[in-house]
């Protein structure tokens, strides 16, 4: 027993602990020659933006060569979706037709998941830059702050 609660003490601990390294904002940059980087928002400078990428990589790119920012805030698009359709699940359970709950499980549970899909897009907080210029940044710059890990 004692070993178990330990083993569930060290489990938590370092769930906490991974917990703490989620990133809330994707990013995707696309420079004026046309390459495309991909990852996580962690910096905003004066002359520079730092991506960390998904397998930990540190990105630098000069403002110069920024032409367009996609961000977009993860974890809302999923659990909202799962929601509808445990919704549409749960419709279907309370029917006492069983012909009735079978069309609403075929049917309703998709078209649930897909409202939920809309309304998580919806509210998935996202913000676009295109036609960006080094004179542009100083300018957003406030604004992208609000949206990486360092303040």
């Amino acid at each position: 027993m004692k070993f178990l609660i330990a083993l569930l003490f060290c489990c938590s601990v370092s769930f906490y602990a991974s917990a703490q390294k989620r990133w809330k904002y994707k990013i995707k940059v696309v420079e004026h020659q046309g390459k495309r980087h991909r990852g996580f928002f962690y910096a905003a400078e004066d002359n520079q933006l730092t991506l960390i990428k998904s397998n930990g990589d540190t990105i630098r790119l000069e403002t110069e060569q920024i032409e367009k920012l996609y961000i977009h805030r993860r974890g809302i698009v999923a659990p909202v979706a799962i929601a509808t359709a445990i919704a549409a699940a749960a419709f279907a359970i309370d029917n006492p037709n069983a012909l009735e709950t079978a069309v609403i499980i075929v049917v309703g549970i998709p078209i649930g998941f897909c409202v939920g899909l809309v309304a998580g897009e919806l509210f998935a907080n996202k913000r676009f830059y295109k036609k960006l210029n080094v004179n542009d940044f100083p300018l957003i710059k406030s604004d992208l702050r609000r949206y990486t890990e360092v303040k």
